[in-house]
């Protein structure tokens, strides 16, 4: 009724894509695991969700690593749940989480960042009195925490996309000790940029299966599928070869693809 009267709409929540996996790396030296929405990327920054939330409760008993023990894990786990659950609540977006050096952290955005400060102190003295936190709060319009701290670099982008790959592979009952032609696609900024990286890899084994120019790419337009007889086992391997390499000639790797072997 009072929605009708003063002629007021609902805000529809935001629909979030959603793409969580996780990668290992090192942090100030320190070993560490991050997992983020990787989905994000497509639509952020979000306009107006430009404060960053950071939660971090300190581990109880770190292993030698830093990292949650298995017995603590479940208890992490919930407090990440209450925190997060609280947040949204409120329209935060959660973003990634870190485990390093005998912390866990929350990154979220938020259009502001009202009593949050007070709703996570709420929240961890109702549920996990018995746990050490801190918070910080930031203006991050360019989400600067998220594309250039949590975000992967190429190559730790690239081994999470392997792994996808693999997931799928398996699923279909594929021996990864079987060796097989696996092609790869690459584009480039040039044709000259293209001709040197075709010289270089066929150095190590490659053949080049088709070169194109796409002319509904904005940019790197000269498309390249080449391929090489491998085992899946070291994919990781062969591919940051072949990342590494494009990195001298201005190319971006844009994934690999095989036949299912058994």
């Amino acid at each position: 009724m009072f929605k009708n009267l003063f002629n007021k709409k609902e805000e529809k929540p935001m629909e979030i894509p959603q793409d969580w996996v996780f990668y290992a790396c090192k942090v100030d030296n320190n070993p560490a695991s991050i997992r983020i929405n990787l989905a994000l990327d497509k639509i952020a920054p979000i306009a107006d969700y430009h404060h960053r939330t950071w939660f971090s409760v300190k581990l109880k008993d770190p292993d030698e690593n830093g990292l949650p023990t298995n017995e603590e894990f479940p208890k992490i786990c919930q407090i990440e749940d209450d925190i997060v659950d609280a947040l949204t609540a409120k329209g935060a977006i959660m973003v990634g989480a870190l485990k390093s050096n005998g912390t866990f952290d929350l990154y979220l955005y938020s259009k502001n960042t009202d009593r949050y400060d007070a709703i996570m102190g709420e929240v961890m003295a109702k549920n996990h009195s018995d746990y050490q936190f801190a918070t910080d709060f930031k203006e991050d319009a360019e989400w600067e925490d998220y594309f250039n701290f949590l975000y992967p670099n190429d190559y730790q982008y690239q081994s999470i996309q392997n792994r996808k790959v693999l997931f799928q592979l398996s699923k279909h009952e594929d021996n990864p000790e079987i060796e097989r032609e696996i092609d790869h696609w690459l584009y480039f900024d040039s044709e000259a940029n293209r001709e040197n990286y075709i010289d270089e890899v066929q150095q190590i084994g490659y053949k080049v299966l088709s070169k194109d120019f796409r002319d509904d790419m904005p940019k790197n337009a000269y498309q390249l599928n080449i391929s090489r007889v491998n085992s899946t086992i070291d994919i990781d391997d062969y591919v940051w070869e072949l990342i590494e390499i494009a990195h001298k000639y201005n190319a971006d790797y844009d994934g690999w693809g095989c036949p299912i072997a058994k």
